[in-house]
């Protein structure tokens, strides 16, 4: 039996992507009427988890915020896709969600060198795995018995 291959970073940080997206539309939302929904952090619209994205109001480029969780809000695809991010509105709630001076500290460390790592990649993707888990097991499955 051949030994199981370690998976590339590539395929880690697709993963953490997955798997933190998923944390974050769950955190932001809640069940109303049966289906999970999540709120727009920009326009502040509900919508179905399952239509919901996770958005950046720093670019997924920029490694050091890329899975920071003030850094990413649920967000419709109407806001992130269509809206260009609606970066000044982000901006805005995020100061209101987090306290005053939040986006400039994204936006300062959003340009940090960052260097991605095997370890903080399955940490990611650990911790996000866990709140999903929660979720599920605690809000999710248990409303919809």
């Amino acid at each position: 039996m051949k030994p199981k291959k370690s998976k590339t970073l590539s395929q880690l940080t697709k993963e953490a992507d997955k798997a933190f997206s998923r944390a974050i539309r769950l955190r932001d939302g809640e069940i109303r009427g049966g289906v999970w929904v999540s709120q727009c952090i920009t326009c502040d619209a509900w919508r179905p988890l399952t239509t919901m994205h996770a958005g950046h109001f720093q670019s997924r480029r920029f490694k050091a915020t890329r899975w920071d969780e003030e850094n990413v809000n649920a967000q419709c695809a109407g806001c992130n896709m269509f809206g260009s991010g609606e970066q000044y509105k982000y901006g805005l709630a995020l100061d209101l969600k987090y306290g005053d001076g939040t986006a400039k500290k994204l936006v300062k460390k959003a340009h940090q060198v960052f260097k991605v790592k095997r370890d903080y990649l399955e940490e990611v993707i650990s911790d996000a795995k866990t709140e999903i888990n929660w979720y599920e097991d605690n809000l999710i499955n248990k409303d919809n018995k």
